[in-house]
């Protein structure tokens, strides 16, 4: 017998196909993503985290590359509670400027590679994006939309650090400050966001 029970079908709150157990209070820490990856890298920083093709980053290396670029967001003005709009290109960059926007204490939302500009104005208008993370080849898109809020790209936030440059760290991220921030198609009138 084990301390787990199947729900009862019909039960208020509860699904039948879900194992449900003693409430463990002492499993919950104030955490946040970023937290966890550090916590990993850390702990098996030899590991890989990320296979791009041929090319294998280690969970070490995606701690140090995701804290230079959260580095410079923070350097840039991003602060724990804000959005930071996510258009790339599916790789390797892409999960490394979502570990940094985290690290930044900021939330991501990401847009797909071809969602239109002016999509991704109106995600950024409704959420008061701090700014967009974006990659070269997709900037000179953004510069001629005048999206009117920073873009960074994530090659310029992976550049090595220069002699002598300020690496700022992020402020106390709270377990309530939202990590991720997705919009709905809005096929039905205007996106929202979840």
């Amino acid at each position: 017998m084990n301390d787990f029970t199947a729900a009862s079908p019909g039960t208020p709150s509860t699904h039948a196909d879900i194992l449900y157990g003693p409430p463990r209070p002492d499993l919950l820490r104030e955490e946040v993503l970023a937290d966890l990856l550090e916590a990993t890298a850390r702990r098996c920083p030899e590991h890989t985290a990320l296979i791009d093709g041929a090319r294998r980053i280690s969970y070490a290396e995606l701690d140090a590359q995701a804290g230079l670029a959260a580095a410079r967001l923070v350097a840039a003005g991003v602060k724990p509670g804000d959005i930071v709009g996510l258009w790339l290109p599916r790789g390797a960059h892409l999960l490394l400027m979502q570990a940094a926007i985290a690290k930044a204490g900021a939330a991501w939302l990401p847009v797909d590679e071809d969602t239109p500009v002016e999509r991704l104005q109106v995600c950024l208008d409704d959420a008061n994006g701090a700014g967009v993370v974006s990659c070269a080849q997709f900037a000179p898109r953004l510069a001629d939309a005048g999206l009117g809020r920073p873009v960074w790209t994530a090659e310029s936030l992976l550049a090595p650090a220069a002699p002598g440059e300020h690496l700022p760290a992020r402020g106390k991220v709270l377990p309530e400050h939202p990590a991720y921030v997705i919009y709905t198609s809005g096929s039905t009138g205007k996106p929202k966001g979840i």
